[in-house]
């Protein structure tokens, strides 16, 4: 019988997490790694993870190498690379991450 029980996400292996580590007061003291390299040829994807029971968003705007431009704690997984965007090791995509009393900038990098 398989187990239901509700338990941590498991990131899988083409899968890089992004640990955001916020204070008692909902105030981001980091967010690691603050630029994440990912492989479109891998179909690599990144996950957000908080340290705390604070929700959180992240906000691509109009930028988004993937094929949704906004995360949350609720869908906290990336999905794939969009088709259209050309792997370039030089090109940054900032992103906003949000708490309800904070926000910080980092940024992904598509790579091969």
């Amino acid at each position: 019988m398989a187990n239901t029980a509700a338990g941590p996400a498991k990131s899988h292996p083409r899968t890089h997490v992004v640990k955001l580590t916020v204070d008692a007061r909902g105030n981001i003291d980091s967010v690691e790694p603050e630029e994440v390299s990912i492989s479109k040829c891998k179909q690599e994807e990144v996950m957000w993870e908080i340290n705390r029971d604070e929700y959180f968003t992240v906000d691509f705007g109009d930028k988004s190498p993937f094929y949704e431009s906004q995360f949350s704690k609720d869908d906290p997984v990336s999905g794939l690379v969009q088709r259209r965007v050309l792997c370039d090791p030089g090109k940054k995509y900032k992103y906003t991450v949000r708490t309800k009393h904070d926000q910080k900038d980092p940024a992904i990098i598509v790579d091969q």
